[in-house]
């Protein structure tokens, strides 16, 4: 739907009266009829008269259509924006403190870090089991336990592209005593062996 910038403010003023809504004629600015309908006929408002006055109150429709109008245009000849600005600082001061929040959270924030790949989480989930050591002998189910939220299957798929690749390599044991039933519920298997150890090594 298009408003116009007037009708955008004056939804913006309501929306920073406390329970967004207030009588016609305390809202600044000055809402005149054209506009109250233009905007209840979207169904961005509701309006009702109590005695001689008409009140107006924003609707859920009209939430919604705030939160995704933020950066809608505004006219620049109003006198109302600067008392409107310091409404909503306002009610923004209060939500900081009420969820404790840093504004920098709400006005800067930092990009999400681009997800890892898997390889690139095996390897960290490597260097994290052998104390930021290469060349380190790590049985697979120490590994796993670092990656409970990946799929085993996953998780096998690509230990086994990576086996013999970029120094990365899986392996058997040929001590007995290691074979705990722990390791061997952690084994893979690489074309019909079981390979219970990895290897990064560079």
């Amino acid at each position: 739907m298009a408003l116009t910038k007037m009708q955008t403010l004056i939804l913006w003023a309501l929306i920073a009266r406390p329970g967004a809504g207030a009588f016609q004629k305390d809202i600044k600015p000055e809402v005149k009829k054209p506009d109250r309908d233009a905007l209840e006929k979207a169904g961005l408002i509701e309006v009702s008269k109590r005695g001689r006055s008409f009140w107006l109150e924003v609707s859920d429709r009209g939430w919604d259509f705030a939160a995704q109008n933020l950066d809608a245009a505004l006219p620049s000849g109003s006198t109302a924006g600067c008392e409107i600005l310091r409404a909503w600082l306002a009610r923004l001061k209060i939500f900081l403190e009420v969820k404790n929040f840093a504004l920098a959270e709400v006005l800067a924030p930092q990009p999400s870090a681009v997800p890892a790949s898997l390889p690139e989480r095996i390897r960290a989930a490597y260097l994290e089991c052998s104390g930021g050591k290469l060349n380190q002998r790590i049985f697979l189910s120490a590994l796993r336990e670092k990656l409970p939220a990946v799929d085993r299957a996953a998780l096998d798929d690509a230990l086994t592209a990576m086996h013999a690749r970029d120094g990365m390599h899986l392996s058997g044991t040929d001590n007995p005593r290691e074979l705990t039933p722990h390791n061997r519920a952690a084994a893979l298997d690489y074309k019909g062996e079981a390979m219970f150890v990895i290897w990064i090594t560079r």
